[in-house]
């Protein structure tokens, strides 16, 4: 008995501007709903990173929209320097999200995956 599909809304804001690298069992399409631009990087499985940012600005090339691929660490961070202080995200999952097809990324295991990013990864996941 699982969702089809599932959405959410989460904020990110000065106070707590990043969201750690965490990977999920299914695809994540996120939408960017209003606020200050949020920078995603994208670990892919064969090392290569990936940097999109969710905004409204397209003549910086942001994105409405862009799905994350199952598989795939990602990490979240706000320009704090934005004129609003908060950004408003949106996300759906298919299947529907379920946190035991989510994994929390700890520093040292990243590390050892993907050393070739230690500098963001020291930034941005958890430590053991």
């Amino acid at each position: 008995n699982r969702s089809v599909l599932t959405s959410i809304y989460y904020f990110l804001t000065i106070d707590s501007p990043h969201g750690r690298f965490h990977l999920n069992q299914s695809d994540i399409m996120h939408y960017f709903q209003m606020g200050d631009p949020i920078t995603y990087y994208l670990i892919h499985p064969d090392g290569t990173l990936q940097t999109r940012v969710l905004g409204s600005d397209f003549t910086r090339g942001h994105e409405l929209q862009f799905n994350v691929p199952a598989g795939v660490w990602k990490a979240s961070r706000m320009d704090i320097k934005g004129p609003n202080g908060f950004g408003l995200l949106g996300e759906a999952v298919a299947p529907g999200f379920e946190y035991d097809d989510m994994t929390l990324g700890k520093t040292d295991e990243l590390l050892a995956l993907f050393p070739q990013h230690a500098e963001l990864i020291n930034r941005l996941s958890k430590r053991t």
